[in-house]
């Protein structure tokens, strides 16, 4: 059986960034996930990121994800130059809040400014308006827009692109989903639901939100899984290109039935049929403890049942917006202890990188780096710290 130097378990978002540094920087690496399933019901994991549109902002809650978001926008070009696909799309973003002491707003003048990063704040709906027609706010809305690189990215298509450059330095991509690692002759063997086992010095686990659920870890992590459903809203595409230039939305709201809106403007989907994606925290979500409720909700879940409220916030916010129809989506969202990405080693020679707290898909090339650089080098590169991604375990 071949040695590898780092075997990836996932090739998700964060798995397959990972393993495009670690190849870059010249591991004999071989990275193990299975691909978008096309019948639910044979799946053993899933995914979020089966989707056309993820937000991109740069100014994060803090200055560790304002770091990690600018660090990944300014790898896009060369990812969308080396590969031909195109998967970053820069129409800017808009953040809106109706709290009058918003912590994110107070604090964002401070992080744009220590990086160099633009912004313009926005102080009641008469104003914001004039830039933003098709928007609806109450009164008393604060706001910021952010201009490029914000907007939104296609993850599908930016997985594709990191996995496209593994190949082109010699790294093997494997659809399979690894069921278990266990350390053997100071080896790591991971063995895969098709019956394979692959050895490697050293293994990064980036298994999403399935970390706790499968043989992979002695202990289980500190993590909260919620489920998400979004609602894909089917526009004409002369409504989308009414709609073209519309930011990526952040809207900071709360109801009886649903708080934190975000919204993506209509792109087009596998399908041909061009979608707004809108997504927001429901009183009727769900969280799990365990693999089975998970793999219930992606395959059976009742997300329609979800449609009323989502089309009521949706509606809310773009009254103007003519849709053809209304799909439910569902999704997950893996929350850790401390609100940053869990990364960093776990057991001798297990290095894990997951935990996206509803965020990380606009910073997953920079999650990866920092992943690939800790598997390599034992440490964390500066500015980044240790603690501040430090694996926490169920009590």
């Amino acid at each position: 059986m071949k040695t590898f130097d780092v075997i990836i378990v996932g090739k998700g978002l964060m798995g397959a960034a990972a393993a495009r540094h670690l190849a870059t920087q010249g591991a004999n690496i071989v990275v193990i996930g299975p691909d978008e399933p096309t019948d639910l019901n044979k799946a053993t994991v899933f995914s979020s990121h089966y989707d056309q549109g993820r937000l991109q902002r740069i100014v994060g809650r803090n200055e560790v994800w304002t770091r990690l978001n600018i660090e990944s926008t300014q790898a896009y070009p060369f990812l969308e130059s080396q590969t031909g696909i195109q998967f970053h799309y820069a129409v800017g973003c808009l953040y809106a809040s109706v709290y009058k002491n918003d912590d994110y707003l107070q604090r964002l003048p401070i992080h744009a400014k220590k990086f160099g990063f633009p912004f313009r704040l926005y102080d009641g709906f008469d104003v914001l308006k004039n830039d933003f027609p098709e928007f609806i706010f109450p009164n008393e809305v604060k706001a910021n827009f952010e201009a490029a690189p914000s907007g939104h990215i296609n993850p599908r298509q930016l997985i594709k692109a990191q996995l496209a450059l593994c190949r082109q330095r010699g790294a093997k991509v494997i659809a399979d989903t690894v069921l278990k690692v266990q350390e053997q002759n100071g080896c790591i063997i991971a063995h895969t639901e098709n019956g394979s086992m692959y050895r490697a010095k050293k293994v990064l686990l980036a298994p999403g939100a399935f970390a706790n659920s499968l043989d992979l870890l002695q202990r289980k992590l500190a993590i909260r899984l919620k489920s998400e459903t979004i609602v894909l809203a089917k526009v004409s595409e002369q409504e989308a290109q009414r709609l073209s230039s519309l930011p990526s939305l952040l809207y900071e709201i709360e109801t009886k039935d649903f708080e934190e809106i975000y919204l993506i403007r209509p792109i087009q989907y596998p399908d041909g049929n061009w979608y707004l994606k809108m997504g927001c925290n429901l009183s009727t979500d769900i969280f799990f403890d365990s693999l089975a409720p998970v793999q219930q909700w992606f395959r059976h879940g009742n997300s329609d049942a979800n449609l009323p409220v989502l089309k009521a916030a949706l509606h809310s916010v773009l009254p103007g917006l003519q849709v053809q129809d209304y799909i439910a989506k569902r999704c997950i969202i893996t929350y850790t202890g401390h609100k940053h990405q869990y990364i960093g080693p776990v057991e001798e020679n297990v290095y894990i990188a997951t935990g996206g707290n509803g965020y990380s898909a606009m910073c997953s090339d920079a999650v990866g780096k920092l992943s690939a650089h800790v598997v390599l080098n034992y440490a964390f590169p500066e500015p980044y710290m240790e603690q501040d991604f430090k694996p926490l375990w169920q009590a």
